[in-house]
């Protein structure tokens, strides 16, 4: 989703999923962090944005 571009709300939705699975915000960033090189920085970035807004959004619902 990151890739593609354009899918933010999903991806925040996939933020969500992954954190009540048990995976963390720093294991989120990590893989993202690690697409640089296959999707750019920008993407990157957006990417980062969402796992934040994602995060702050699934923290409220806690």
């Amino acid at each position: 989703l990151a890739a593609q571009g354009g899918c933010e709300a999903q991806l925040k939705a996939h933020v969500e999923g992954n954190l009540n699975v048990g995976n963390s915000k720093q294991y989120l960033i990590n893989i993202a962090s690690q697409c640089v090189p296959y999707i750019g920085y920008p993407r990157t970035l957006n990417a980062l944005r969402c796992i934040q807004e994602g995060y702050t959004a699934w923290e409220a619902k806690q």
